[in-house]
């Protein structure tokens, strides 16, 4: 299993990865996608993943290598 820089976050925000799912509001394939890098979350869940996370917007897009 590969670790992502969003694994690394979720990780470093102490949270498991049943935490997270219910957190973010998520499925956990839809998770699971996200954490090994296969596409690319919503602008709405990127907001979340800010917030539950504890970091910014643009770190997240940082990590999921996203330019505007």
């Amino acid at each position: 299993m590969k670790i992502t820089p969003i694994k690394i976050r979720r990780i470093n925000a102490g949270l498991h990865t049943v935490e997270a799912v219910e957190q973010l509001k998520i499925s956990k394939s839809t998770f699971y996608k996200l954490e090994q890098g296969h596409g690319s979350p919503s602008a709405e869940l990127i907001a979340r993943m800010a917030r539950v996370y504890n970091c910014t917007t643009d770190e997240i897009f940082k990590d999921f290598k996203i330019t505007g």
